[in-house]
């Protein structure tokens, strides 16, 4: 009998050393890996683009990427323009960190035009030399890489950075409360580290998309649901390969936290009667015809990647109040990532950002942040 309940207790013992997740005193410590980016899975929204300064070096552009801190070599990046092309359409990047580039480091890409811009466009993965913090090992953390480079041929100065962001992830299981479920962090910093200002996800196995979508993600400092339990986020190991949770009472039901995360219900069934605001797309002219017709300029700053920024233009400058609003003003729609010199003019630090400037050219009002329709129809009602 002895030697059988030796048996058992040797079984446990390797049960619990094995087992992933750990729990110690109500936190559960969940060890996540990189995610399959080869398959057809994709995170479909990135933060804010990261910036690459670069320096023309005879007739080249060079710069260098950071990531996993200053301990680590950065990325060198040079981009060229083959044969007798007029953009620069190759992108060499020292994946390796040798500081050299070899051919198998270099790609090529056609330059697509948009509203006389010329983007030129790359895709890749590098590796993020990290120390797992199960194993202790010498790890590496896959970093798939979407880069980019705009030139405008009407700029006499052009805008000199490489800008780029994220399409990678970790993710683990976890079981919370018993229950098995699916977690994931990724980067809102674009900085090769990971940390409570990131965001993350929460899934059970039978809902597996969820964990990709964006109306699931959520800043790490916030709970998150796994049916109707809240969990949150001790801590993240800066190698997102490690994150402990535990389990919280934030107070409210998750029905009740929806509704009132929902901040656009309120829009949605505000009156749309098929019109939207009239923005043009050229800030100078948009500017000289607001002088010239002693009119007020509504400038609405946005970003390709910004989501507030597309549900404004879907819900809010559809809406009948905000359409009405608008027919006394010049608007006019501005990229931020486009026009960095009309950023800096009006020190816009965040998307979306919009301006109402009087007919004298000085600014009368301006919000950051999404907006609602009385919110907007307030603000462009000023000149009324």
């Amino acid at each position: 009998m002895n030697r059988l309940l030796k048996l058992v207790l040797t079984m446990l013992l390797v049960i619990t050393a094995c087992s992933n997740p750990t729990v110690e005193d109500d936190l559960i410590t969940a060890l996540l890996e990189p995610g399959d980016f080869s398959g057809e899975t994709r995170l479909m929204w990135s933060p804010k683009a990261a910036s690459v300064p670069l320096q023309e070096v005879n007739g080249s552009l060079n710069g260098a990427i950071y990531l996993g801190g200053e301990t680590q070599n950065p990325y060198g990046v040079r981009l060229e323009k083959s044969g007798m092309s007029p953009y620069f359409d190759v992108l060499s990047i020292d994946q390796n960190r040798d500081g050299a580039y070899s051919a198998a480091e270099s790609y090529s890409t056609i330059p697509n035009e948009v509203r006389n811009k010329f983007w030129s466009s790359f895709k890749t993965s590098l590796q993020v030399t990290v120390q797992d913090p199960e194993s202790g090992e010498t790890v590496t953390n896959p970093y798939p890489i979407n880069l980019w480079y705009v030139e405008d041929p009407r700029e006499g100065n052009p805008d000199l950075n490489l800008r780029f962001t994220r399409g990678g992830w970790l993710q683990g299981r976890v079981v919370l409360d018993g229950v098995e479920a699916h977690i994931r962090v990724s980067e809102s910093k674009l900085d090769g580290f990971f940390s409570m200002d990131d965001e993350w996800t929460l899934a059970l196995p039978d809902s597996m998309h969820n964990l990709y979508r964006f109306e699931q993600a959520r800043p790490a400092k916030r709970h998150a649901w796994l049916g109707e339990k809240a969990f949150r986020l001790v801590s993240v190991n800066p190698t997102g390969r490690s994150v402990v949770l535990e389990s919280i009472d934030p107070g409210v039901s998750r029905a009740k936290e929806a509704l009132d995360d929902d901040q656009t219900r309120v829009d949605r069934m505000a009156p749309h009667s098929g019109e939207h605001v009239a923005f043009s797309h050229d800030f100078a002219q948009a500017e000289a015809q607001a002088k010239q017709e002693a009119k007020s300029l509504f400038i609405d700053f946005e970003t390709v990647w910004c989501g507030p920024c597309k549900t404004m233009e879907e819900w809010v400058y559809s809406a009948d109040s905000v359409v009405d609003a608008s027919k006394g003003v010049i608007a006019v729609k501005v990229d931020g990532d486009d026009f960095p010199e009309i950023v800096d003019r009006f020190q816009v630090v965040g998307y979306p950002t919009m301006i109402l400037m009087d007919p004298d050219g000085s600014v009368a009002g301006k919000l950051v942040g999404y907006q609602g329709v009385e919110a907007m129809t307030d603000f462009l009602s000023q000149d009324s």
